[in-house]
C-alpha cells in the first residue's frame, strides 16, 4: 500500500487513477479467481467495460472502455507490422 501512497503524491494521481491501478493489479495478480471475483465482481473475466463492475471497482466504464480500445487499436498495428515483415523476409 505504501507504494501507492508515494506513486499517487509523485505522480499526482487521482482518486480513479488509484482505482484503475488497483483493479489492474487484482487482474495480474496471483489471487485465486474467487477472491477476483470478491474484489472485482462476477464478470471480471470479461474484456472491456463488460468486465467491470463500478460499483466494486470504483472506475467508471468509459476509461475501461478506453483502455480497452487502444489496447486493441495497439494489438492490430502490432499484427499489421509482424505481417509486412513476414511478406518482406
Amino acid at each position: 500500500m505504501e507504494e501507492y501512497s508515494i506513486a499517487a503524491q509523485v505522480w499526482k494521481l487521482s482518486s480513479c487513477d488509484m482505482c484503475e491501478l488497483a483493479r489492474n493489479s487484482v487482474l495480474m495478480s496471483g489471487f485465486p479467481s474467487e477472491t477476483k471475483y470478491h474484489w472485482l465482481g462476477t464478470n471480471y473475466q470479461k474484456e472491456g467495460p463488460e468486465g467491470n463492475d463500478i460499483r466494486q471497482t470504483n472506475v467508471p466504464n468509459i476509461r475501461v472502455a478506453f483502455r480497452h480500445e487502444t489496447l486493441c487499436q495497439e494489438l492490430f498495428l502490432i499484427l499489421k507490422g509482424a505481417q509486412a515483415a513476414s511478406k518482406s523476409a
